[in-house]
């Protein structure tokens, strides 16, 4: 029998190529203007990969339905899968785009200044024009480090609730929840 730890392992593979997927619409979205269209629909279809991943888990070795397994195989599998992303978007923001933070900002404050709305925005542009002129932006790591903790921690929250709705009986009877916990 696998461990746990394997099984998040393995799942992490794919988790991590589908954020790297959302990542690559965010950061391709300044040469690909269309690209941030996929980011929500590709947000949504997360919960029911994570969701997938875990039921396979639990299909594989059925000690492991329980909430508090699953839970800690899907929190591993969001942690494994965000290296992944985390490296493949930090070597792209190092190496190829190191000045995305700063060109992301500039392109929001142009959009805003070009809409009919600019007027009702004039402070909040001049408040990202303050931040850029004092170099108060982050990082090109700082914002990939930042999207990793987001990551881990929504994942956290995902594997939870994915844990209580898998953990529950095949034969229809109530969730295991109190020996999940226990145990």
């Amino acid at each position: 029998m696998k461990s746990i730890y394997r099984y998040a392992a393995e799942g992490g593979i794919p988790v991590g190529l589908y954020l790297t997927l959302i990542s690559a619409c965010l950061l391709l979205s300044l040469r690909i203007p269309l690209l941030p269209l996929l980011i929500l629909p590709l947000a949504i279809g997360f919960p029911f990969l994570v969701g997938w991943k875990m039921e396979q888990i639990a299909r594989a070795c059925p000690p492991y339905r329980r909430v508090a397994t699953l839970w800690l195989g899907g929190i591993y599998m969001v942690i494994f899968g965000t290296l992944i992303c985390t490296l493949i978007s930090a070597l792209y923001i190092k190496f190829i785009d190191p000045t995305f933070v700063y060109s992301y900002i500039s392109n929001a404050i142009t959009t805003i200044e070009q809409s009919p709305m600019a007027p009702d925005y004039a402070s909040t542009t001049e408040l990202m024009r303050k931040a850029i002129d004092n170099r108060l932006l982050p990082n090109g790591m700082e914002f990939v480090s930042s999207l990793a903790w987001f990551t881990c921690f929504f994942g956290s929250i995902l594997s939870l609730l994915l844990a209580l709705l898998l953990s529950r009986r095949k034969t229809g009877g109530r969730a295991d929840i109190v020996e999940g916990v226990r145990s």
